[in-house]
C-alpha cells in the first residue's frame, strides 16, 4: 500500500512531512538561543578542573545511575572510587541547583569537558538516556532542545513568563504541553520522516 502512495499528493503523508520539517526548523531556530544561554550558564556554574571524570565525582551507589552486576560490580563506576575535588564538586552542586527536578543526567556528560565546553554542562539537562554521544546543540533533536529549556531554571529568566506559567511539571505549562505532544507523536514523526526521506 505504501508503495502506491504518492508522497506529494497524499494529504496525510504531506502533513507528516510538514510536521517533520516544522520540528527541524523550530529546533534549528532555538539552537542558537539555547547555545548562547548555555554560555551564560557555564559562567554561572563555574569551570571545573578539567581532570575529573563524572564516575569519580559521583558516589557509588548513586540513585538512578548505578547498576550492580553480580551483586557487587557497578557498571557505571567500573571500579573507580569517588574522588574529592572541591572545584568539580562545586560545579556539580551548581548544576544540580539549576536543574528544576534536582536530577541532572550525569550519564550524558563528561565532567573533564566542563572546563571548556558549555554544551557538556547543557547535556546535564537533557533526558537521561540517548544523548551522551551528541556533541552540540545543533546535533541534538527537538526533544533535547526543549528539555534543556524545561529542565534548567535559568531559562525562566530569559523566556516570557507565559512559556513557563504555570511552572513545570504542571501539565498546563506550555513547554510541558510541547514535550507531551512531541512525546506522543515522536515515534510516528520519526517513522514518517525516515520513510519520506528514503523515497525522495
Amino acid at each position: 500500500m505504501l508503495a502506491n502512495t504518492n508522497i506529494f499528493t497524499d494529504k496525510e503523508t504531506t502533513n507528516w512531512f510538514k510536521a517533520c520539517i516544522a520540528l527541524n526548523v523550530t529546533k534549528d531556530g532555538l539552537s542558537s538561543f539555547v547555545e548562547a544561554e548555555l554560555q551564560k550558564i557555564h559562567t554561572t556554574v563555574g569551570k571545573s578542573c578539567g581532570q575529573c571524570s563524572i564516575e569519580k565525582l559521583l558516589p557509588c551507589p548513586t540513585n538512578g545511575i548505578c547498576k550492580k552486576i553480580n551483586g557487587n560490580t557497578c557498571i557505571f563506576h567500573q571500579s573507580q572510587q569517588r574522588q574529592q575535588c572541591p572545584v568539580c564538586d562545586q560545579v556539580k552542586q551548581n548544576i544540580t541547583s539549576l536543574h528544576r527536578f534536582n536530577g541532572p543526567s550525569w550519564r550524558n556528560t563528561q565532567a573533564k569537558r566542563w572546563a571548556a565546553q558549555p554544551w557538556e554542562i547543557g547535556k546535564c539537562f537533557l533526558p537521561p538516556d540517548g544523548y551522551s554521544g551528541v556533541s552540540s546543540v545543533q546535533e541534538s533533536d527537538f526533544n533535547g532542545v526543549i528539555s534543556i529549556m524545561l529542565n534548567c531554571t535559568h531559562f525562566q529568566t530569559c523566556l516570557s513568563s507565559s512559556c513557563v506559567s504555570p511552572p513545570p511539571p504542571d501539565k498546563q505549562c506550555p513547554l510541558e504541553k510541547v514535550m507531551q505532544s512531541f512525546g506522543i507523536n515522536k515515534f510516528w514523526l520519526v517513522m514518517a520522516c525516515d520513510l519520506l526521506l528514503k523515497r525522495v
